[in-house]
């Protein structure tokens, strides 16, 4: 379930990325609800009362962690989410894309691939791109994701190795027309956003890293 709605709702990040978050974050349940410092309520029934339960705490001053994705409800603005979006299941996985990707595209600039992916993990749940390592999420995700003898479990420092730019999801900030890619062998296992990205160009040859670059509004 969390695979095909992962490839319809956020077609730029591999259907195993969300699904490991989702897994890591809410463990499946659309209507879950995490209140940040205070006394967690009881399992909602539905998007009408997990919608009016998280508005509730949040009048109290709480912020709220929302749905399969576990979007913090002070995000909700800038990710155009509203009380009767929030909780339908591709609105949410839509706005994990979308945040995963920004903080992918952040974090590519200055890290490799690997990295990079990894960084934007920590982002996604801290808002760090290193406390994320140090409580724990990022070594959850990978696990989660099926590769974690794959992908070392340390905050990267700085790039180690030269990017290439034919491997990058670039944001719109970079500028001019781009040559197509020309890759031969598909990406390593880790880097799942790479893999989806690979096999779009292979049923269509013609696209450009330009033509990838996402979220733009």
């Amino acid at each position: 379930m969390i695979a095909a709605l992962a490839s319809q709702c956020a077609p730029n990040v591999a259907p195993q990325t969300v699904a490991a978050i989702v897994q890591t974050e809410s463990h499946g349940r659309p209507f879950a609800l995490n209140v940040n410092g205070g006394k967690q309520p009881p399992p909602q029934p539905d998007a009408a009362s997990a919608a009016a339960t998280a508005q509730r705490y949040i009048a109290a001053g709480y912020s709220v962690d929302l749905g399969l994705g576990q979007i913090n409800s002070r995000n909700m603005r800038w990710l155009g989410l509203t009380w009767d979006k929030v909780f339908d299941p591709c609105k949410n996985i839509e706005a994990l894309g979308r945040v995963l990707t920004q903080n992918y595209n952040r974090a590519i600039v200055r890290h490799d691939p690997q990295s990079a992916l990894r960084i934007a993990l920590s982002l996604y749940n801290t808002g760090s791109s290193s406390r994320g390592f140090r409580n724990g999420y990022v070594a959850k995700v990978v696990r989660n994701a099926g590769f974690v003898d794959l992908v070392a479990m340390e905050a990267p420092t700085a790039a180690t190795m030269p990017l290439d730019p034919r491997v990058r999801l670039i944001s719109e900030n970079f500028g001019s027309k781009l040559l197509p890619i020309a890759r031969s062998s598909a990406p390593p296992a880790w880097n799942l956003f790479e893999r989806a990205a690979h096999d779009r160009q292979r049923s269509n040859p013609s696209e450009t890293i330009e033509s990838r670059s996402v979220w733009r509004d």
